[in-house]
């Protein structure tokens, strides 16, 4: 894949003035277990992009206590303060997921599918039940594209019976998500109950369940649904994909895992390592890269880790950057 750049986002002048003009009329809710009512059920919220409706999905909160920092590039006492200057408690986190359910003309998709029914013990996997009470029937989601291989994104693409979700969708993903995560020897070289290792059988699980014929792999730059675009933003996983939604003079960035864990955190500082980032050095350039690119265009963004329901944009502040909820 190609990385990430100006080109790929904006395509030209006309892409500029799609991105100055866009807007995402939404009312954001500041807390991470927020409910909203436009949608017509809580952990839903609905907004247009230009002809693109587009629903942000609450997959569920992950609470924890905080004993060690998420970072690996800041002590604890440094997470706590960055916490706290976020009016965020600090001794616990609490972690959203933000799958997106999108509906262009008459088809149905999916970026993203959250923990999956595995979690619900643990307050997460709720996408299935959003779904449910959004009126939506599984099998009539047309694709579903896959941003990387973390547990959290593709944890709902199987049931709890170990079938597929989604029966009737082509699912797409990134092609260097796959080489990498399917390579056996990239397997091997991660240690006996690892984290790492465990990631890599949960994807064989995951994947064995769906025939093949159902997968497809698609590149940074291309086109994966109609108005749905790949750009490719590695460093947090080797084949990491953000994707532009754009419809007549609207557009929207989705950032995935840009940002990942506490996400606000990390939009302060950009130079800060996530623990779930895999190449920590390539994560920075990219974040730095594409945050200063959102924040020159003031083209608005949808987070898969900010608070519900994950969409704003992003501004320069000191030497970092500032999540600004839409509004």
């Amino acid at each position: 894949m190609t990385p990430v750049s100006r080109r790929h986002v904006l395509g030209g002048a006309a892409a500029l003035a799609m991105a100055a003009s866009s807007t995402v009329r939404t009312a954001v809710a500041q807390s991470p277990g927020a409910s909203n009512t436009e949608a017509g059920a809580p952990g839903l919220h609905r907004i247009k992009i230009g002809d693109i409706e587009i629903t942000s999905i609450l997959d569920g909160v992950r609470r924890g206590k905080l004993v060690a920092s998420p970072s690996r590039s800041a002590s604890l006492e440094q997470y706590q303060e960055a916490l706290a200057a976020d009016n965020m408690p600090r001794d616990e986190i609490a972690l959203v997921f933000h799958p997106l359910l999108i509906k262009t003309g008459d088809r149905l998709i999916m970026i993203d599918t959250g923990n999956g029914p595995r979690t619900l013990n643990a307050g997460t996997g709720l996408t299935a039940q959003r779904l449910a009470a959004a009126g939506v029937d599984p099998a009539k989601i047309d694709t579903v594209i896959i941003s990387h291989f973390h547990g959290d994104h593709i944890g709902g693409l199987v049931t709890l019976e170990g079938a597929p979700a989604f029966p009737n969708a082509e699912i797409k993903v990134p092609l260097d998500e796959w080489n990498y995560w399917l390579d056996d020897a990239n397997m091997n070289k991660a240690a006996e109950g690892s984290n790492l290792r465990n990631a890599h059988a949960n994807v064989r699980r995951v994947f064995g369940a769906i025939p093949g014929k159902y997968v497809t792999k698609f590149g940074g730059g291309k086109e994966v649904a109609p108005g749905i675009t790949a750009m490719a933003t590695p460093g947090h996983t080797p084949g990491h994909t953000s994707f532009i939604i754009s419809s007549g003079s609207h557009t929207l960035l989705v950032q995935a895992d840009v940002t990942s864990g506490v996400a606000v955190v990390f939009v302060r500082h950009p130079d800060w390592f996530g623990g779930g980032d895999m190449d920590g050095p390539q994560a920075v350039a990219t974040r730095r890269k594409l945050y200063d690119m959102l924040a020159a265009e003031k083209m608005p963004m949808a987070g898969y880790h900010l608070p519900f329901p994950a969409l704003g944009r992003i501004e320069k502040s000191g030497g970092g950057y500032s999540f600004v909820p839409a509004a």
